[in-house]
């Protein structure tokens, strides 16, 4: 229970919560027992002389054997004690400490003397505003020397010394209060406090922008003081009242800064409702300004800014822009010289640093991001088609500048008319996988001799590379590589022998195993290009029902798929930001974000973040990596 004198700024708190009621089973003609308060010196950790005689009157002498139980005086813990110590001289000195120490656990003030020398425990404070019963948010609270600050639930934990201690608390305006509490070993519930404000209590509700969800551990500033937001994005924040409006200041993590005006009132107000976006930036393709320019914004479209102005030379329908599941890095191809061939550049987003990842006499075909591997093709146009190394496989790694060479084509021939050339086609990445096939080209009188087509395998970074399977020229009608529109990361080859019958196999989890898919199956173009998160935990695709795409958040393998409200025919999944966030493009031109679980009223509802160019450039398949 706790005893409580309070003045108008001071007050004094006794907590006996911890302490147990003295022992009378030993009193005797009216004395207290022994180890109560009278018989123990608060300032030293022996026990008094007149103790001592007592206790030794009822001990035997050594070598003398002790009185019956039925004739020996009844003995405490400090008769039993001493008795052991008496027999057992080699031990005495450690048993009396014992002893002594036994006596100051009895006693409640030393024994929080004394363990308050060495034990310490977690003591919990809330602070909650007299007027609105509301948590106070930011508030000082100094303890015994150790200092903290209310959280978002006016609650502030400090570990100190178990005691007597004093507790100051304070912020501005707001009447300071002190108390003299008692650290015990065990604390049941948070010691509360109420705050009585010298200013005005403004209540505040802050919301996510993009999901319109409450926006918890927002701080807001205004006046030299400060609050934070609960889970239901609430908070009381007490400014002047002689101010009918005042400038605040919104952040917190995850969320960009905001500037807000505060209406200065006690009742809720719905002007003192405000929005603040998420932290992140976008980059994508745009032409606003005639030239083909790499732009990024905020999550909601604002503090639009130019990350690489356009040249004029940029060929529309070949730029790509695609940007990697974490959005630490934008692979960009490009003609910015205005020279024959597009180059790939690396844009580092946390500094917008430019870097030419790969260039030359080449054609480069982008395929997609690897975690920080993006993974390319590249046709060389000075080698001739019967000289090898003409095609070849690559990755760049985006954290280190090294390039991997997955793999490339052999040859041989004599010119043009005469030779036999290799294919890579077909590139599929599966997260951390690059599949592909490798196929044969003929011309003038070489036979296929033996030689096979394949089914290939490999890692972003080139290693781990195998045949998964080789498929003979001799009988090879057909080879092709499919997305299945059922499942994820899951791949078809098609293939005919000597009987011209079309034969199927199926690649998934690095397994191959025959399929007895049909033709209609198999040339089915309604695939769903599923696009991974960053986490790899969830898949965002859309499907075509009705005339109209519904939209589909599922696990990190594609399946329990839940549909998100509402459907539209202009509306496609274009990617994710971070795996709370969702985006979505309306008719190649315009693009929205929205939450993960969707909004209320469909994609119709969600945020616009810009207009931006999207090339008409298709990524088959494509899902590690988001943009085209």
């Amino acid at each position: 229970m706790a005893k409580k004198s309070e003045s108008k700024d001071h007050f004094e708190i006794h907590d006996y919560t911890d302490e147990k009621s003295p022992d009378t089973s030993d009193l005797k003609d009216g004395k207290k027992p022994v180890g109560t308060d009278e018989n123990v010196d608060a300032d030293s950790e022996e026990i008094k002389p007149a103790e001592e005689a007592a206790v030794n009157d009822d001990m035997p002498e050594p070598g003398v054997p002790a009185k019956s139980e039925t004739t020996a005086p009844k003995a405490g813990l400090h008769h039993s004690a001493w008795g052991w110590v008496k027999t057992h001289k080699k031990v005495a000195i450690p048993a009396a400490v014992l002893v002594v120490l036994a006596v100051i656990a009895a006693v409640p003030f030393t024994r929080y003397f004394f363990a308050g020398m060495v034990v310490r425990k977690d003591f919990t404070v809330t602070i909650v505003d007299s007027q609105t019963n509301k948590p106070v948010t930011s508030a000082s609270v100094t303890l015994a020397g150790k200092k903290a600050v209310t959280d978002s639930q006016g609650k502030a934990k400090l570990h100190v010394n178990v005691g007597s201690a004093q507790l100051t608390l304070s912020k501005k305006y707001y009447k300071d209060k002190s108390a003299s509490v008692l650290v015990a070993f065990t604390q049941k519930q948070p010691y509360t406090v109420e705050f009585e404000a010298t200013g005005r209590p403004v209540q505040i509700v802050v919301v996510n922008k993009v999901s319109n969800k409450p926006a918890a551990n927002v701080t807001i500033s205004a006046e030299n003081t400060q609050a934070i937001t609960d889970s239901k994005g609430e908070a009381t924040l007490v400014v002047p009242a002689d101010k009918a409006t005042v400038k605040a200041t919104l952040s917190g993590p995850g969320y960009n800064k905001a500037d807000a005006t505060l209406k200065v009132t006690a009742s809720i107000d719905p002007a003192n409702k405000f929005t603040i976006t998420p932290a992140g930036k976008l980059y994508f393709l745009s032409n606003a300004s005639g030239t083909l320019d790499v732009v990024k914004s905020d999550l909601d479209g604002q503090n639009r800014q130019l990350v690489l102005p356009g040249t004029g030379k940029e060929d529309k329908v070949s730029t790509v822009l695609l940007a990697s599941r974490d959005w630490k890095y934008v692979a960009l191809l490009s003609k910015r010289d205005g020279g024959d061939n597009a180059k790939l550049f690396l844009i580092e987003t946390a500094t917008d640093k430019l870097t030419t990842m790969d260039e030359g006499d080449a054609t480069f075909s982008p395929y997609g991001w690897s975690g920080s591997h993006f993974v390319y093709g590249v046709e060389r146009t000075k080698v001739n088609l019967w000289q090898p190394k003409r095609q070849a496989l690559k990755s760049y790694d985006a954290s280190t500048g090294a390039i991997a060479s997955i793999d490339q084509t052999t040859a041989d021939g004599d010119s043009q008319f005469n030779y036999r050339t290799e294919r890579i086609d077909n590139v599929f990445i599966l997260d951390k996988e690059v599949v592909y096939t490798k196929t044969w080209q003929y011309n003038g009188p070489f036979a296929p001799d033996g030689r096979q087509a394949t089914f290939n395998s490999s890692q972003a970074d080139g290693s781990q590379h195998k045949v998964v399977k080789g498929y003979p020229l001799s009988t090879l009608y057909y080879l092709y590589v499919s997305v299945n529109p059922g499942d994820f990361n899951e791949i078809y080859i098609r293939y005919t022998q000597s009987d011209s019958t079309p034969k199927y196999d199926s690649y998934q989890g690095g397994k191959l195993t025959a399929s007895d898919l049909t033709d209609e199956q198999f040339n089915n173009n309604d695939y769903h290009t599923f696009i991974v998160s960053p986490s790899g935990n969830k898949t965002f695709w859309t499907e075509f029902r009705d005339g109209k795409n519904v939209f589909f958040v599922g696990d990190g393998s594609g399946k329990n798929g839940k549909q998100l409200p509402g459907s539209s025919d202009d509306y496609a999944a274009y990617g994710w930001y971070s795996d709370d966030y969702l985006l979505v493009t309306k008719k190649s031109s315009e693009m929205y974000i929205m939450p993960v679980d969707g909004l209320p009223g469909g994609v119709q509802v969600a945020p616009k973040v810009s207009d931006y160019y999207k090339p008409n450039y298709l990524l088959r398949g494509y899902g590690y990596g988001y943009g085209g």
